[in-house]
Formats: structure tokens, C-alpha cells, sequence
């Protein structure tokens, strides 16, 4: 990675993290002192989850998805990764597998439409599961989820408008 990269991501992160200490400010600044307390939770939440996905060991799918939101304006997706996750040997099917299922997405995404994403990552029994929500009217859902079950993933529609996708690791 070059350093102009790791400048562009480390200026990401100091945004985000300055957004953060601004709104706990503002709530400290209003009295509101059980915001604070919730809102500092979150981010403390927030930060464990970041340490898990840096420590699973999959250095291409951890950059890819700490900066998924900053590259995918019409997305925006948080994750929850299990405890002590090993991905190190799934690295690159991960990337690929992600970089595949964006694509479908986008051929069927709606032009205005902000799809909110949560990624769940679990071990299961010798497996790494992933789980993913997306919600948001993608334009014929049934091709979409035609497309994604020939990639061997699990598609399920549990409420109209969103889609989850189930997808294991051996």
C-alpha cells in the first residue's frame, strides 16, 4: 500500500473518530448526560468490534470492510465479528466473494435507494459462517437472489425489502 493510501485512510478514520467526540461533547454540553453514557457505550462497542476484525487476520477483508462505507456512497454497512474469528486462510475468498456480491447488488440497486448493511461473523462448529442483512427495494429481487443462490450462498427475503444472505467457509 502506498503512503498517499494509508494517509487517505488514516484522514477517514481522525474524521470519524472527531465526529464522535464532537457529539459526545454537544450531549456533555446540554447536560445530557445519559446520552453521553449510551453514546459512549456505542463507541466503545464499536472500537471491540474494529479490534476483532484487525486481529482475525484477514488483512485485505479488514481494510476492505473499514473503509467499505467511504467508498460506496450508496451503502453503508456496520459488521459484528465473533470472538476469536480465524480468517487468515480465507482472506482472498473473502475479498473475492464480497467484491462479487457487490456487483450483483449494484446491477440491481435502485439509483436513490441507501442500502444499510450488517455483516455477522461467526464461527460454527468447523466453519466461518458470514451473514449478511441488507435492506433497501432492489429492482427485480428475484434475479437478484437467483444470481447470489448460483454462487452458493443461502438467500432468504424475511420482510420485503431486504435480503439476507447466508454464506459458509469450509
Amino acid at each position: 500500500m502506498e503512503s498517499h493510501e494509508v494517509l487517505h485512510i488514516l484522514r477517514h478514520k481522525r474524521h470519524d473518530w472527531m465526529n464522535q467526540i464532537q457529539l459526545v461533547h454537544g450531549y456533555a454540553s446540554m447536560g445530557k448526560m445519559d446520552r453521553v453514557k449510551e453514546h459512549l457505550y456505542q463507541i466503545i462497542e464499536h472500537s471491540e468490534q474494529e479490534r476483532r476484525l484487525l486481529n482475525s487476520g484477514a488483512d485485505h477483508f479488514s481494510l476492505w470492510l473499514l473503509t467499505f462505507n467511504w467508498n460506496h456512497s450508496h451503502y453503508q454497512l456496520s459488521y459484528l465479528i465473533e470472538k476469536d474469528v480465524d480468517l487468515s486462510s480465507h482472506d482472498d475468498q473473502l475479498i473475492s466473494y464480497a467484491g462479487r456480491v457487490l456487483t450483483k447488488m449494484d446491477e440491481h440497486r435502485v439509483s436513490d435507494e441507501l442500502y444499510e448493511g450488517i455483516l455477522q461473523v461467526f464461527n460454527e462448529d468447523k466453519y466461518v459462517m458470514l451473514n449478511w442483512t441488507w435492506a433497501g427495494e432492489f429492482m427485480n429481487s428475484e434475479n437478484l437472489a437467483n444470481h447470489l443462490r448460483g454462487m452458493g450462498i443461502t438467500v432468504s427475503a424475511p420482510q420485503p425489502h431486504e435480503i439476507t444472505l447466508k454464506w459458509k467457509i469450509e
